[in-house]
């Protein structure tokens, strides 16, 4: 791209490819790319940026008759401001022009906006009334403007006081302080072509530009810089080791100095053009423009998401910490050695992992929540000394620890290590066996004991066993048997936690983009999760609260956070739960969680800490239990079915509130299904028969033409049993195909 073209028009990269461009998925399918073919056109859409809930772009799009004014040195129409929001789906809308008052016969954009919201600083050509103002070489050259928000209306708009007419100044992106703007210009003084400066606010006013240096500044041309909320610098350059086009790189300060840029590869760079990112406060989802292959129009507009972040943010202050786990024998207070003791982090409780698989069956009260974890695949196990004890090297965060032990019932506990406590006992009981019904004298194969009265038997494991009594007994065996039904040897559970009137929930997967309170593809897990939950426990009333961090004015922050929880109730309300169930609170920065206010100076990672939304309990009628029982397949017997619920086809004449949406069905060789098999493979188990007719769909759409929907447990939920099978391996298999498919699930048998 050559420079004089860059001085008239903001970089206009041409693309004459006009194919859909769909996900592009790095390597590890962790990064996924968009193009966003709501806005794009066959003009030039470019450089987005963060506003309210969606974005505003730069487009050659004519506003409307008045200003189709032709830019003939390039033949593009001036360049003007749009505006998109997005819908319930978190979809962009078709969009619309943005503020009709600063739009001009010039070219207008790319723009920021300060914390607020209500002060943007935008490119514009050097414009003055309705007069332009030409430089020395005749050029009309790129200025950057100020205008403030006044009643909804951009007003008072100010050229910068360090605009020189005869060079250009563009694509302004203001820190998160509000007293740093970083933009692009070929002013005099610089490494050549255009370079990145920053300009200072002190006090009411904007100082000199500083170059950033030679390390980020090259003789090719640095461009579309954004500054991230953490003070990572992302910008394009067709230096540095870009591809020959603009490229996208990223770089951060140490002890003042900026580091070698980075470029951020693909799937955010490609063979032609890419520029104008932008990213939220959490790395996870942004926007970019390209003219890579494949596009809509010239320059169109991509959106990512990014599975696990773009990078792991500066952590809260951690620390390292050594625990003593102590393991007792409660028959003779004798401390056990050579336990085996398995502990593994976990992050903090999580609405959605607790309820994610609710099963009835799984807990013995109907209203307990199970926690499901696979904690003997991701843990560290070690054995206790003679003394019965192991050290247990920990950090910041909340562990779950099992002990066990052959002889003993295994058990388990959690540990939140920001306590003080640096010490815990377990206690293990003694295993006596399997339990089995009898109603009089027993006998059984192997050691062991029995009691009861009156005429009966009773059934032991590998042992002998004998006796008689009075009343209802039970005969017990030292070694278990694995194959009675009601024995699980993982399912031993422990009290993580209890939710009751007045718990205090965090939802951890809902993040927001910048000034937005709309809700975003990524935070409907735990939305998701939250109305089951709601819907599984009717009389259940809360208070959802959203919380922001002290950047930014009061009245703003309430404001922003008052939208954001009424998006999220409403999104509850959209999946079936009552509304006046639901009470949405925006706190914005009135209960911190930890020093950051304004006077304070720290880093991203602790705003975040104060960044969050909340679920209380305000109404329930009794207590509910959390417990921890590892995910691995389990050997509980199956509950009497009580009722069978088949999947219903669109053709079906049940009511409008239950119809499913069943979708033509993939054919999958499943040889190994036995309609009479005793083991169930099931995905899932709902209180909401519509939330399991939709896990239905996504089971058949995978291939699994044999699920259905069965009715059973003591809450009498409706299961998705995705197949059945005559042996445990064949459904073990399919456990793991499914798990390989993104779909979780478990055996019954």
């Amino acid at each position: 791209m050559k420079h004089k073209i860059i001085q008239t028009t903001l970089f206009l990269l041409l693309l004459f490819n006009i194919q859909m461009f769909g996900q592009i998925p790095t390597p590890n399918n962790e990064v996924f790319v968009t193009n966003e073919v709501s806005i794009n056109t066959d003009f030039l859409e470019f450089s987005p940026t963060f506003f309210e809930d969606g974005i505003l772009f730069v487009s050659t799009k004519p506003v409307n008759k008045k200003y189709k004014v032709k830019d003939k040195r390039i033949d593009k129409n001036v360049m003007a401001i749009y505006q998109t929001t997005r819908d319930d789906d978190g979809k962009l809308q078709k969009p619309e022009p943005f503020a009709v008052e600063l739009v001009t016969t010039v070219h207008e954009g790319p723009l920021t906006f300060d914390r607020t919201a209500d002060n943007l600083f935008f490119t514009r050509n050097n414009y003055k009334g309705k007069k332009r103002i030409k430089a020395d070489d005749g050029i009309v050259k790129l200025q950057i403007y100020s205008s403030e928000r006044m009643d909804n209306v951009w007003k008072n708009v100010e050229k910068l006081p360090f605009n020189e007419k005869n060079s250009n100044y563009a694509h302004p992106s203001i820190g998160v302080e509000n007293n740093q703007l970083f933009f692009s210009s070929d002013r005099p003084g610089g490494e050549g072509g255009m370079d990145l400066y920053v300009s200072t606010k002190v006090g009411d006013e904007w100082g000199e530009p500083v170059n950033l240096g030679p390390t980020i500044n090259t003789e090719e041309d640095e461009v579309f810089p954004f500054i991230h909320a953490d003070g990572t610098l992302y910008f394009s350059s067709e230096a540095h080791n870009s591809n020959g086009k603009l490229d996208i790189f990223t770089t951060k300060q140490t002890d003042g100095q900026w580091m070698t840029p980075e470029n951020m590869g693909a799937p955010f760079n490609s063979e032609k053009d890419d520029f104008g990112i932008i990213i939220d406060r959490d790395k996870r989802n942004g926007y970019f423009s390209s003219n890579r292959t494949g596009g809509i129009g010239q320059d169109d507009i991509y959106s990512f998401f990014a599975l696990n972040g773009l990078e792991k943010n500066d952590e809260l202050p951690d620390f390292e910490k050594m625990i003593t786990l102590n393991v007792l024998s409660e028959a003779d207070d004798n401390l056990i050695p050579e336990a085996i003791v398995t502990y593994m982090k976990l992050d903090e409780l999580a609405l959605g992992k607790a309820i994610t698989d609710i099963s009835g069956s799984a807990g013995d009260n109907p209203s307990d929540l199970v926690l499901k974890l696979p904690i003997d695949e991701n843990a560290t196990t070690g054995l206790t000394d003679l003394n019965g004890q192991i050290p247990l090297n920990v950090n910041r965060g909340s562990y779950v620890v099992k002990v066990e032990k052959e002889g003993y019932l295994p058990k388990q506990l959690a540990i939140k290590t920001a306590s003080d406590i640096l010490e815990y006992t377990v206690v293990l009981e003694k295993d006596n066996g399997v339990i089995a019904n009898n109603n009089g004298n027993g006998n059984g194969n192997g050691t062991g004991t029995s009691t009861g009265s009156g005429n009966g038997t009773s059934t032991g494991t590998t042992g002998n066993g004998s006796g008689n009594g009075n009343g209802t007994g039970t005969s017990t065996s030292n070694i278990p048997n694995y194959d009675s039904p009601g024995y699980d040897p993982n399912s031993s559970t422990v009290l993580i936690s209890t939710i009751e009137e007045g718990t205090i929930i965090e939802l951890p997967n809902i993040y927001y983009n910048f000034n937005d309170a709309s809700i975003r593809p990524d935070a409907q897990i735990d939305l998701d999760a939250l109305a089951e939950f709601l819907l599984t426990y009717p009389r259940t009333e809360i208070e959802l609260s959203s919380h922001t961090d002290s950047r930014g004015s009061d009245r703003y922050n309430n404001r922003l956070s008052q939208r954001r929880a009424e998006e999220a109730v409403q999104y509850l309300v959209s999946q079936g739960v009552e509304k006046y169930r639901m009470v949405p609170k925006g706190y914005g920065e009135s209960k911190l969680r930890n020093e950051c206010n304004d006077f304070s100076k720290c880093s991203e990672a602790e705003h975040q800490y104060n960044r969050r939304t909340e679920v209380k309990i305000t109404k329930l009628d009794a207590p509910i239990s959390v417990k921890f029982i590892n995910n691995l397949p389990s050997y509980i017997s199956e509950a009497p079915t009580k009722g069978k619920y088949k999947g219903r086809s669109k053709s079906s004449s049940s009511s409008s509130s239950e119809s499913s949406n069943i979708v033509n069905i993939k054919k999958t060789d499943d040889n190994e299904y036995n309609p009479d098999g005793d083991y169930k493979v099931i995905a899932g188990a709902f209180g909401n028969i519509s939330n399991a007719e939709k896990r239905l769909v996504q089971i058949r759409e995978l291939g699994y033409n044999n699920a259905d929907i069965l009715k059973f447990g003591s809450r009498e939920l409706f299961h998705v049993v995705v197949s059945r099978y005559a042996t445990r391996k064949q459904a073990t298999m399919t456990v793991r195909k499914l798990k390989s498919q993104s779909m979780r699930a478990f055996i019954k048998n």
